[in-house]
């Protein structure tokens, strides 16, 4: 059995939406929601297009680490499909993932591949290399916004067409796994909370336990994108995100790198200050303010030290 495990926290109508995907094209699979204490109508409408759904309800949001863990040792299958709820599931894509990881046992992971609205796969969320201390430089500093405009005129991007390949690191709004693999590495590491890099740590830990990982272009999956974002004030996410960044590389690569990463960081905050102060990074949002939410953010990364070190 597959067990399609949801995180869900005030999703709204995007979860019901992904819920009748899958009653569409996923009937045979368990569907296991695991809410971190929404106060929307999501749950609701959900429960009234799958009555027969799985439903584990947290009463504070534990993070999204957590919850997965919950989902997954509480579920039912051997073969674990974690699947955002801004997701619609397109027919045949999930036996598409499955097939894989039956057939080579050497597989651990297989992502899906993420569609936006607009009929395109979605380059900056379906595969991505595994951190380094360049690509947090290029991403304080611009160059990958650079990178991406380069990539996307001059997209030869074969991953999206073809056979499964071998990645890093596919997103994990949409990542199928064996209960076997989970076990093997314990979970998700909860210490990331509530959000952000506990999927690339999954998949390095998987990795370095000598698992492959792939990505399958032909299961395709709608992806909305940003619906637990857009419900979280900007400077909490910058806390929240920059501070399990330097904790990855603190438990990956030891103190002195991530020492060299926070400094990457505090310099790239201080440069969005100053951008901010000419021209505002953050829509809708005036000089001074944006100004002083990457302020927040940069006294938020020296608060949080002790934390990692």
């Amino acid at each position: 059995m597959i067990s399609i495990v949801i995180v869900n926290w005030n999703s709204g109508r995007l979860l019901e939406r992904c819920v009748q995907s899958l009653q569409e094209n996923a009937r045979d699979c368990q569907v296991v929601i695991v809410d971190n204490a929404s106060t929307d109508i999501s749950l609701q409408v959900a429960a009234e297009v799958n009555p027969d759904l799985t439903l584990l309800c947290n009463a504070s949001n534990i993070g999204f680490a957590a919850a997965c863990n919950r989902g997954w040792q509480e579920a039912k299958g051997e073969i674990i499909l974690f699947l955002n709820p801004d997701t619609e599931c397109f027919p045949e894509s999930i036996r598409c993932m499955e097939q894989i990881l039956s057939r080579d046992p050497a597989v651990w992971a297989v992502g899906g591949c993420l569609i936006g609205p607009d009929g395109k796969p979605q380059p900056d969320f379906n595969v991505r290399r595994f951190p380094t201390i360049g690509s947090v430089a290029a991403e304080m500093f611009f160059i990958d916004k650079l990178r991406r405009v380069f990539r996307r005129k001059h997209s030869s991007d074969r991953i999206f067409s073809g056979n499964a390949v071998d990645v890093d690191q596919p997103a994990a709004a949409c990542l199928m796994t064996t209960r076997k693999a989970l076990v093997s590495i314990g979970g998700f590491d909860e210490a990331f909370y509530p959000a952000w890099f506990e999927d690339v740590d999954l998949c390095l830990r998987m990795r370095k336990s000598g698992g492959r990982i792939q990505f399958q272009p032909r299961a395709r999956f709608l992806h909305h994108g940003g619906y637990s974002l857009h419900r979280m004030p900007r400077q909490d996410f910058l806390k929240y995100f920059h501070k399990n960044q330097i904790r990855y590389f603190r438990k990956h690569r030891g103190l002195l790198v991530a020492l060299h990463v926070q400094k990457l960081i505090t310099l790239g905050l201080l440069l969005r200050i100053l951008v901010s102060l000419v021209c505002p990074l953050i829509k809708n949002t005036s000089r001074i303010k944006a100004a002083k939410i990457f302020w927040d953010a940069l006294k938020n990364i020296v608060k949080s030290r002790e934390a990692w070190t």
